[in-house]
């Protein structure tokens, strides 16, 4: 019992401190940062970013798969329907989501190419085509459906869902203000017209608000 709850806090603090630093590198304070300290290399900070996110991420789940775990529930019987439909929904969100974001630029290739050619990185366009015309955040919406139906519940994943989890819907609102701070006015208006993680069902004779 006390080994399986050294799992359970080492686990909690590990994934706490990932996101925390996937968080960081992010933020404008560290962008300042990397661009005055290594100018000339900045445009390569997001695809050192990319990589960097995807290796540790797959470091420490390669870790957490060596714990020993407690089934806490399977998804007997219809719940493997919830399940599944659940698991559906949000692999629909990552695939649209895929279509309308520009994946290059998201990834840090844009800005590779435009570094090998002596270029500056261009700017990150702003999209409301496709998915993005109905909710603001579909790979966040994918992320929560896939966090609460991706396995059997068991009492290490438990930590690592509900840590992951909270940190998406923080992730959020985190770079909701980053976008507010970068667009302004047209993120705004943005916000109003399209709700964040999930449609807003119309009911005749009205019209929404913010989401």
């Amino acid at each position: 019992m006390i080994g399986g709850n050294a799992n359970l806090l080492w686990t909690g603090i590990l994934v706490t401190t990932w996101c925390v630093f996937h968080s960081l590198f992010v933020t404008h304070w560290w962008d300042r940062l990397v661009r005055r300290r290594l100018p000339r290399t900045h445009p390569l900070a997001r695809l050192v970013y990319v990589v960097f996110s995807t290796l540790s991420f797959l470091g420490m789940t390669a870790w957490i798969r060596t714990l020993d775990d407690r089934l806490l529930w399977a998804w007997p019987g219809p719940w493997a329907v919830l399940r599944w439909a659940g698991l559906g929904a949000a692999f629909l969100c990552f695939w649209l989501g895929m279509r309308a974001y520009d994946n290059r630029t998201f990834l840090g290739l844009s800005q590779l190419r435009a570094w090998l050619r002596g270029r500056p990185a261009p700017e990150p366009p702003f999209r409301r085509t496709g998915v993005l015309g109905t909710i603001r955040h579909p790979w966040y919406t994918g992320s929560l459906l896939f966090f609460v139906f991706c396995l059997p519940v068991t009492d290490v994943n438990l930590v690592w869902r509900g840590v992951f989890f909270l940190y998406t819907l923080i992730g959020a609102e985190l770079e909701e203000r980053k976008l507010l701070r970068d667009l302004g006015p047209a993120y705004a208006a943005y916000r109003r017209q399209v709700p964040r993680f999930f449609p807003r069902l119309k009911r005749p004779g009205r019209r929404g608000g913010s989401g």
